[in-house]
């Protein structure tokens, strides 16, 4: 968390409005194809309970209309600073609330909230009775020429008279949008995109085993796994598996994240690890007697090395083309 991030998180709602008032305009362009983590401010603790602290709001490009499109995506309330961990529903991802985003010009709004974008929910695909339809959210850029961190504020829209309200929300670039709802409108929505045989905390999730896995940068020039290039991995290993194989994978990244779990001494999942930890954890793995539990870690082994060893700066340390 930046110093930033958390003088925003304390400030008081009469600082965020200024803030809001004052903010800087985003290039629709800028934040096209991305999920944001959302923290919600100025609200009461007794009303975070009864609501969301965290959520995450997406920005998605209609293909087939051009529109900017977007929803929220339900979180597990795990703490401000925890990995996104979006809540399923029927295996997928809980979707509510959708908008579409456009210029703040020509839209009632109350004074000072013109600076940028508007999240309209009445454009969005909500169900006619739903009052979210009247909630219209305007979105500005917290510095200059920066989309990863963006502020918005809440207001009602009714009869052309806008009522503000104290809901503040701090959005922070997260990730390339992996999953699209069906109720987004979008020709073959519904399914997770080019980019994630695995959802974006279910590729979280391997990647930690693959690091474990790998154990890479020490003392061997080599760089560490984080630093690699993993979104092109995973968009060359969706386009180039059949469409059993992303089930598989799943269900071989839950057993393995979760395995621990039932480990004396560990009794927790392999996110909640340090580093040398899971390492640890994955090293022992390899002399399970159970040939279910090698062979998963055989195969993610497999799949640790074509992400590696095929990242560009990898090879060129390994002088290899």
């Amino acid at each position: 968390m930046t110093a930033l991030v958390d003088q925003i998180r304390k400030a008081s709602t009469h600082e965020l409005r200024e803030r809001i008032a004052g903010g800087h305009p985003v290039a629709p362009g800028a934040i096209e194809g991305w999920a944001y983590r959302g923290t919600a401010l100025g609200l009461p603790r007794v009303v975070e309970k009864l609501t969301w602290k965290t959520f995450q709001k997406t920005f998605w490009r209609d293909p087939s209309t051009g529109r900017l499109l977007g929803w929220n995506v339900r979180l597990h309330q795990d703490g401000p600073d925890a990995p996104s961990r979006p809540k399923l529903k029927r295996g997928l991802p809980h979707t509510v609330w959708h908008y579409e985003v456009v210029p703040a010009a020509g839209v009632p709004m109350p004074p000072g909230f013109d600076r940028g974008l508007v999240i309209d929910y009445g454009r969005g695909n909500n169900p006619p009775w739903d009052t979210i339809r009247f909630a219209r959210d305007p979105l500005v850029a917290v510095e200059r020429d920066n989309p990863d961190l963006l502020l918005g504020v809440s207001y009602v829209s009714l009869g052309g008279r806008c009522l503000e309200t104290p809901t503040y929300f701090l959005l922070e670039r997260e990730h390339r949008i992996d999953y699209v709802p069906p109720e987004a409108g979008v020709p073959g929505a519904g399914v997770a995109t080019q980019t994630g045989a695995l959802l974006a905390f279910e590729r979280r999730w391997a990647e930690l085993l693959f690091d474990a896995l790998l154990g890479t940068g020490g003392d061997e020039g080599l760089p560490p796994f984080e630093a690699i290039d993993r979104a092109a991995f995973w968009q060359r290993l969706a386009a180039g598996t059949p469409p059993y194989f992303g089930p598989g994978l799943r269900a071989t990244v839950y057993a393995l994240t979760f395995l621990p779990v039932t480990t004396p001494g560990l009794r927790r999942p392999l996110f909640a690890l340090p580093r040398d930890a899971r390492r640890a954890f994955v090293e022992r793995l390899g002399d399970d007697e159970r040939h279910t539990v090698r062979q998963m870690l055989s195969t993610l082994k497999i799949l640790a090395c074509f992400a590696y060893f095929e990242d560009p700066q990898v090879r060129v340390r390994l002088g290899t083309p």
